[in-house]
């Protein structure tokens, strides 16, 4: 088994050489560092969680969040204009902006203001934001919770206030 993870960590940053995966995670972070300056809420979901997707490839100590995580997640808000899902299986993240097939928890926030000081505000407390009605969810509490530790982790990160 030692042997397995001596050739991951040889092959892993070969892979990551060869399909640029540093310099896309450089200009994702950017443009989501970008995103959290504009505000722009629709975008900003997208790009963090294909940042978190390269990091996840990258960073090993960060993929450690998700091994043998398997959990499909659905984010919406309640004008139904933003729909992404993401769905983490085999140590992997895929990002979709497509409606899931019975995901394993659905937050339904109330605008892009309450999404985003919900996720990088670094409290990560669903039952406040429950409280003031500015998210649903349908699934264990325990998986919002979670994602909002990872969230905040590549947030951080991002910002330079932390190290993954």
């Amino acid at each position: 088994m030692k042997f397995l993870t001596w050739l991951g960590d040889l092959i892993l940053p070969i892979l990551n050489f060869l399909f640029f995966r540093k310099s896309r995670a450089a200009k994702l972070e950017k443009a989501f560092l970008d995103c959290i300056e504009s505000g722009l809420v629709d975008e900003f979901l997208y790009l963090m969680l294909k940042l978190m997707s390269l990091i996840l490839l990258l960073d090993k100590d960060y993929r450690r969040n998700i091994k043998d995580f398997n959990a499909s997640y659905q984010f919406t808000d309640k004008s139904g204009e933003i729909c992404v899902g993401a769905v983490f299986r085999r140590n992997r993240l895929k990002v979709t902006e497509k409606k899931l097939k019975n995901p394993t928890a659905t937050l339904v926030f109330k605008d892009g203001a309450s999404l985003i000081k919900f996720l990088i505000s670094g409290s990560g407390d669903i039952l406040n934001a429950m409280l003031n009605q500015e998210i649903d969810f349908s699934g264990n509490i325990n998986y919002i919770n979670k994602f909002a530790f990872m969230a905040l982790h590549l947030v951080l990160a991002a910002t330079g206030k932390a190290v993954l």
